[in-house]
């Protein structure tokens, strides 16, 4: 038995034990494997526009400088926006009450950008943004949480990340969890 199966079997059991409790369960959307559950991969735009990170040959952050044992599922998304371009969008559904995205960030690397800019948006309003300046450092840094929003209706909902703006920008996307309600199975 896997673990989401073990971990919602405990979870029925405990609302039999207890009826009218609500657990929240997270479930993890992944850059490359998609939903833990049903495997439904994000979408990537503008087509040609993003590469696997991990193994790409003419990215500057792959698995010659960064290490993919500790990027979630060892994958990642990688692109490079530059004025001009077509901006940059990531977008899935889930059906929950909380989201929070991840990312790896990097600092200095020599010829690449490494400024991430980036916003949120959930069924269709802007929900949040964030602006990695990066240090003196040559670190990369894994499991960045670089979006969180909570209190939503417990619904289907749209969730897009956005990049673009006047400067370049680099996203290295990771992962997104959300949040589900399991009451009364």
């Amino acid at each position: 038995m896997t673990i989401p199966s073990l971990s919602l079997l405990i979870a029925f059991l405990f609302c039999r034990i207890c009826p009218g409790v609500s657990i929240l369960f997270n479930h993890t959307i992944d850059d490359e494997n998609g939903v833990d559950i049903t495997f439904v991969r994000p979408s990537y735009t503008p087509e040609g526009g993003w590469a696997q990170g991990n193994a790409c040959v003419g990215c500057h952050v792959n698995n010659t400088n960064a290490d993919v044992n500790r990027a979630f599922d060892t994958t990642w998304h990688d692109s490079t926006y530059a004025p001009g371009d077509p901006e940059r969008v990531i977008s899935m559904s889930f059906n929950g009450s909380a989201v929070y995205a991840f990312v790896l960030l990097a600092n200095q690397i020599p010829g690449t950008t490494t400024f991430t800019n980036l916003t949120f948006h959930i069924d269709g309003a802007l929900a949040g943004q964030f602006n990695h300046l990066p240090d003196s450092s040559t670190d990369i840094l894994y499991n960045v949480p670089v979006f969180a929003h909570t209190g939503l209706s417990y619904t289907s909902h749209e969730f897009e990340i956005h990049m673009g703006g006047s400067g370049h920008s680099l996203l290295l996307f990771d992962y997104v969890v959300y949040t589900v309600e399991l009451e009364n199975l």
